[in-house]
């Protein structure tokens, strides 16, 4: 009965013979005012008034005395969907319909059962976001419905839940331009064979995010489509001659995270409009298939990222005279990078991504004829040599990423006339001298990573006067001299690495001086993994912050590091901030150097300072008390680095005290007045070391004893010590009385003295204080 209530009301629609509702259309202003009482949240709607013009109601707009546009963008109105079909798809002079996020939720079948037509000028349908189901036929009825429609959007719903099957065997065609039913849950195979076999006047077609698995089935009658959108579904298997063959006039091809295999179809190669073209994740292989794209002469981008494409990448990909952006990330390519890729001047790459593969030799100088590049990224590969000065001349670069090859040589000083230059990271060479003093002019500079090569010299206190940036990385060097007070002048500093050098002098307490200021997120978004390491003797520093941006998470093993640190959690993601104009460093590691002095108490004001690695220094001095206003702290190393000194316990693990205790410190960020902390010297005692714990000694006044529970006397009436630990920042929290030192574990130690390490298994996050990066492992 459906197929027979389906084929009837398309034939009769198409022929323009029947009218649904006979009489006269409802007013305008009665359809708005009985839309707004059908409403679960009619306040939304507040203005939409009976003795008021319907041109004046919030989100209507009027051409001449009629309704012509209804949008709410955004809005929880609250709306069932056959309140939708009932009273605003009818509006005479309607043209277009927006309730976009809008919270309308039913079913699409709605419209089957509907007592009045769509107007008859309505032209744009946008219910993208809203929580309606239904079927493939369901959607595809809608556009039958109203047949001067042009574009409807229906992405971000649960399309694909009702009722499965399309009731008409033979599709005559669509008169749709623009269908968008991306990011639903359709996966009926008949139904996409049915829907592809005419595609009638559409010209654009989004069906990624669905649930689609198996081989593309033809798409037919598709001369006029101009975007096809296939992406993250679940296709597989190789793209047969004849299956895109009708759609010669596709502009924009995209079929991204799929499972396609075998080489690229050759039909492609007639497809003289193509102008964008996406492949990415997927398994396509052979050689860079420069025989099918070198005819497309309007190409701009080409993304081949994350596939199985193996052998050399020919010079002849100069041709593609229009290619803008060419990513060939995270392949098998291997040989030298083709001196010709820039030697046309013709040739107008803007993005050029390179890594992850096996490209071996030289950097040719003739990148730089690529004189409009503004990203180029050559990382983790086996590049050899000198970073070529000619790349100083590109003057509208913003990244530069040669980060895990095998260059040696200094960093250029033309570099410094890449005034547009904002990611500078080349962490994992060879490269030796110092950093170039014209590095001073970039002063868009927001990401400096130059960690693990040879560099030496001072830290320039210029750096200071970056204001854009955000990420300093120089650990594994051998810098020399104090750290530059002048680095608490970068305003947008949130990351500070300058682990496993040979810097001297006091920590200057202006290093903190940008806390509480930090607005700008100048790194959001920036693709990362963060290596968190196992604290072994071998692995030296809290972890590794590195640009992640095209490369396999498998591939982590080509990391020298990985053979020396069992790296215990493997972070990634896209950097987010939320802090707003109170932001602080997150991270802070300035392990093994040879720093000496006292520990700033100015440190304390890094509110978001999550990573705190102080170890193998030569500190002294007591731990000031003002580390206890470090809110978010998950690592504390003070390993092997303070000599002569008397501890100081701090509480960081609040959960570990008497709930009375707890709540205090958690609503005023200080111990109650009744709780003296206690100091002793190393002398006194040894603490070990231990991973995820944390040991506090607290001197509790007699009065107070019991709100911590049970205690025992001490000789000479002196106070109680309460030892709190915590293991894996979790549940098993323990508090016991004792009545000297010596029952925690206490002893002696010749020498430098191990202080803890507090650290929890609260997941590290992006640069920033409130990012959920999802966990791995290496």
């Amino acid at each position: 009965m459906e197929f027979l209530h389906f084929a009837a009301f398309f034939l009769l629609v198409h022929l323009g013979s029947v009218h649904l509702v006979r009489g006269s259309p409802t007013s305008d202003a009665q359809l708005l005012l009985s839309f707004k009482s059908s409403l679960s949240n009619p306040q939304a709607l507040a203005n939409w008034k009976a003795d008021a013009d319907p041109c004046s109601f919030t989100g209507v707009s009027c051409r001449g005395s009629g309704v012509s546009a209804v949008s709410f963008q955004e809005v929880a109105v609250g709306a069932h969907f056959i309140a939708v079909v009932s009273y605003l798809l009818p509006l005479r002079s309607l043209e277009r319909l927006c309730l976009r996020a809008a919270e309308v939720n039913g079913s699409l079948s709605a419209v089957r059962s509907a007592g009045l037509p769509c107007g008859a000028q309505l032209v744009e349908l946008d219910f993208s976001g809203n929580g309606l189901a239904g079927s493939f036929a369901d959607a595809t009825f809608l556009s039958v419905f109203c047949p001067s429609l042009k574009s409807l959007n229906l992405s971000g719903n649960y399309i694909g839940l009702g009722a499965s099957g399309v009731a008409n065997p033979v599709n005559t065609g669509f008169l749709l331009e623009s269908l968008d039913l991306s990011f639903n849950r359709i996966s009926d195979m008949e139904d996409l064979r049915w829907f592809l076999s005419n595609l009638g006047s559409l010209k654009r077609l989004d069906l990624s995010g669905n649930n689609f698995s198996g081989e593309i089935p033809a798409i037919s009658n598709c001369s006029l489509l101009q975007q096809l959108d296939l992406s993250a579904n679940g296709f597989y298997g190789n793209i047969a001659d004849g299956v895109l063959g009708g759609c010669r006039s596709l502009r924009f091809l995209n079929l991204s995270n799929n499972h396609f295999s075998g080489a690229l179809a050759a039909e492609l190669s007639s497809f003289p409009s193509l102008a964008i073209l996406s492949v990415s994740n997927n398994n396509f292989s052979g050689s860079f298939p420069i025989d099918i794209l070198s005819s497309l002469g309007e190409l701009k981008i080409l993304e081949f990222f994350n596939n199985n494409l193996s052998g050399f990448l020919p010079g002849a990909v100069s041709k593609l005279t229009a290619l803008e952006l060419l990513d060939l990330s995270s392949n098998s390519i291997s040989g030298l990078i083709p001196a010709e890729l820039c030697q046309s001047p013709a040739f107008g790459l803007k993005e050029l991504y390179l890594q992850n593969n096996v490209f071996t030799g030289h950097i040719p100088p003739s990148l730089s004829n690529c004189s409009k590049l503004i990203s180029l990224d050559l990382s983790f590969n086996f590049l050899t040599g000198r970073i070529p000065s000619s790349l100083g001349s590109l003057s509208q670069l913003r990244d530069l990423i040669m980060w895990q090859n095998l260059l040696e040589g200094e960093i250029p000083m033309e570099i410094q006339h890449i005034q547009t230059l904002e990611n500078l990271i080349m962490d994992n060479n060879g490269l030796t001298g110092s950093i170039p003093d014209g590095l001073r002019n970039c002063t868009n500079l927001n990401w400096i990573s130059l960690s693990s090569n040879f560099l030496s010299g001072s830290i320039p206190s210029w750096i200071g006067n970056l204001s854009n940036l955000a990420i300093l990385k120089l650990g594994n060097n051998s810098f020399s001299g104090s750290i530059p007070p002048e680095l608490g002048e970068c305003r947008s500093l949130i990351w500070l690495d300058l682990n496993s050098n040979r810097l001297n002098g006091n920590i200057p307490p202006t290093i903190s001086k940008q806390s509480g200021n930090i607005a700008v997120g100048l790194v959001t978004g920036k693709r990362y993994v963060y290596l968190k390491n196992d604290g072994s003797s071998q692995c030296r520093g809290s972890g590794n912050l590195l640009e992640f941006a095209g490369i396999r998470q498998e591939d982590l093993n080509r990391l020298p590091s990985h053979r020396t640190c069992n790296f215990k959690r493997v972070y990634m993601g896209s950097t987010q901030y939320t802090f707003n104009n109170n932001g602080s460093m997150i991270f802070l590691d300035l392990s093994y150097n040879e720093l000496e002095g006292p520990i700033p108490r100015e440190l304390g004001k890094m509110y978001y300072l999550m990573i705190l690695n102080l170890g193998h220094n030569r500190l002294d001095g007591l731990i000031p008390p003002e580390l206890g206003s470090l809110h978010y702290v998950a690592v504390l190393d003070l390993s092997q680095t303070l000599s002569r000194v008397r501890f100081l316990c701090l509480s960081l693990a609040f959960r570990c005290f008497p709930r009375s205790i707890s709540r205090t410190m958690t609503s005023t960020g200080r111990f109650p007045s009744w709780v003296s902390l206690r100091p002793f010297r190393a002398t006194d005692t040894r603490i070990i070391r231990a991973s995820a714990a944390f040991l506090c000694l607290l001197a509790i006044p007699s009065e107070a004893q019991s709100q911590v529970g049970r205690t025992r006397s001490l000789a000479g009436g002196k106070p109680p010590l309460l030892a709190a630990w915590q293991w894996d920042c979790s549940s098993l929290c323990s508090a016991f009385l004792a009545s000297r030192p010596s029952s925690l574990r206490a002893g002696r130690e010749k020498g430098r003295t191990k202080a803890l390490t507090f650290e929890t298994s609260m997941p590290i996050r992006s640069p920033t204080p409130a990012t959920t990066p999802r966990a791995g492992s290496s």
